[in-house]
């Protein structure tokens, strides 16, 4: 068995920080279902296609399990900052020297992938270094929309030491134009403030890091020796929490750096690359932009009876798979 293929159940604590002032959700637990395919080689490296995807998770209130995955994710960079086409990622290990998990060739299908063993690193931060991401905004899209409901939400999950997990905001989309594949409204920015939720020490894992500098094309890196060995964190919003009224049609949400601001107003986040708003200088310090987001991204969750979890689970679980081997069929390894 693979590193991770008995992982049923990752515990992770979430602490305090929401600059909004509403009450957090805390997490603590995860289930997860793992599959294997052959090994594939990518970049010089052997990925062992160990799919460990989110099912559920738990709080103290309820179980909320994924039940719908976005359509589509977009990364917006500004081209007038630093290296606007780095881009910084992470692998977990796996038997050495080996990646765990899935190679992704595009920067957008890898935040989607819905696998905790890879993700973005450093995603908001700005500059010249091997170390920075160069992002401004991440939206996570369902085109079609979806009707907001008291038991509807959204999970932010990070890798990061104990206690230290990075800081980020979130607004929900609340309109969307799909000629032009831009928000066309937002609803509240929130902030999840720096060193929220110590990590479960179970939960701990070497990674790898991977370095390009060709914007959302991640099929040739620059440099990929880093490692280090880390957890896993995360925090669920609610609708309440976002400021999104049950009835509400949405169009899922979008990430940032923890230093954007709207300036009073929703419309001032539309322009990714308005620098009142999006600043330019955002650096990879816990503490602004440098988040290290896990694929567990654009996935929706429902609060659900705990009878009926493992049900609805099945379904989210399904779709994923299905949006998983659509993907597959698409790129190349």
């Amino acid at each position: 068995m693979k590193p991770w293929g008995k992982l049923l159940v990752l515990t992770c604590w979430l602490g305090y920080g929401l600059t909004a002032a509403r009450a957090q959700t805390l997490i603590t637990s995860i289930s997860t279902s793992t599959t294997d395919t052959a090994d594939t080689i990518s970049e010089g490296f052997t990925f062992e296609n160990t799919r460990i995807s989110l099912a559920t998770f738990s709080t103290a209130i309820s179980t909320y399990a994924a039940t719908s995955l976005a359509d589509a994710a977009f990364v917006r960079r500004n081209t007038g900052v630093g290296n606007a086409n780095q881009s910084s990622l992470w692998y977990a290990n796996g038997t050495a020297p080996d990646m765990l998990g899935t190679h992704a060739t595009n920067y957008a299908s890898l935040l989607l992938d819905n696998n905790i063993s890879g993700g973005s690193d450093n995603t908001f931060a700005n500059g010249t270094t091997a170390q920075d991401g160069n992002i401004e905004r991440l939206d996570f899209v369902y085109s079609g929309g979806l009707v907001a409901n008291s038991k509807l939400g959204f999970a932010v999950f990070e890798r990061g030491a104990v206690s230290v997990h990075d800081a980020f905001k979130i607004a929900v989309i609340t309109g969307w134009d799909s000629g032009t594949n831009q928000p066309t409204a937002y609803g509240n920015l929130v902030g999840q403030a720096q060193n929220w939720g110590p990590t479960n020490v179970a939960a701990t894992f070497g990674y790898t890091l991977f370095r390009y500098n060709n914007g959302d094309n991640i099929t040739v890196n620059t440099a990929s020796t880093e490692t280090g060995s880390q957890g896993l964190g995360g925090v669920y919003f609610t609708m309440a929490d976002l400021g999104i009224a049950p009835g509400t049609t949405i169009y899922g949400y979008s990430l940032f750096g923890y230093d954007v601001s709207n300036g009073g107003s929703s419309a001032n986040l539309l322009d990714w690359n308005n620098t009142t708003y999006y600043p330019s200088n955002t650096t990879n310090a816990t503490g602004t932009g440098g988040i290290d987001l896990a694929t567990i991204n654009g996935v929706a969750f429902t609060a659900v009876p705990e009878p009926q979890v493992s049900a609805l689970a099945g379904v989210g679980l399904m779709a994923g798979a299905a949006l998983w081997q659509r993907r597959r069929r698409h790129r190349p390894y």
